[in-house]
């Protein structure tokens, strides 16, 4: 009988190989994954393969490891830096989007964040009712005008909000379709370089949009 262990190591050096020459499939960084479950001591080579292919699908496996893990968040960062957004299940790519949704909260500083994000975002800030509660959303997204215009007149203002709004409970950061909880492994203080990342993406999008 084939040792499982065994099996995984082949699978994956096959496919650490292909990843030379070709960007591997969703399937494929999948399936990295799962083999190196079983090989853990190439836990570190297959999360700087992933972080050097730059992807959607590259991207989606590597946020499912531990950030902690060296080259995780390297990878993700170098991914939005250019760009690089979420696949639907429809095929298609998720709009390149920052939102910050949070929710009321107790805080002494709460009333003043609330302002402030009105204030900012205008339009671009919502309330929600999400199962009985509040909750509150400030978002920059393409649309309209030069993107790059529009996000540089708020990138100090979204990093401020940030890093205040990453303190309280229950707040998420969305960027490009993926979902970064700050109770979650994604600790605030590290979705810090992934939201300059984001901004930097967006600072460079001189296009005019309709």
């Amino acid at each position: 009988m084939n040792d499982p262990r065994t099996e995984a190591a082949q699978a994956l050096e096959q496919l650490l190989l292909r990843a030379r020459r070709t960007a591997l499939s969703a399937a494929d960084c999948q399936r990295m994954l799962e083999h190196v479950g079983l090989v853990p001591g190439r836990l570190r080579q297959v999360a700087h393969t992933l972080s050097a292919q730059r992807d959607s699908a590259s991207t989606a496996a590597l946020l499912q490891l531990p950030p902690h893990v060296p080259g995780v968040v390297e990878g993700t960062h170098g991914a939005l830096l250019v760009g690089v957004a979420r696949t639907r299940r429809d095929g298609e790519p998720c709009p390149h989007l920052l939102a910050i949704d949070f929710r009321r909260s107790r805080a002494k500083t709460f009333p003043a964040l609330l302002e402030r994000a009105h204030a900012v975002f205008g339009l671009d800030f919502e309330r929600l009712d999400v199962g009985g509660e509040p909750c509150f959303r400030v978002s920059l997204r393409e649309g309209p005008g030069t993107f790059a215009g529009r996000v540089a007149a708020r990138s100090q203002d979204v990093q401020w909000l940030h890093l205040r709004l990453g303190r309280l409970r229950g707040t998420r950061l969305w960027l490009n379709g993926w979902c970064f909880p700050v109770d979650g492994a994604w600790r605030a203080p590290i979705q810090v370089h992934l939201v300059r990342a984001w901004l930097s993406w967006a600072a460079s999008q001189t296009q005019t949009q309709h």
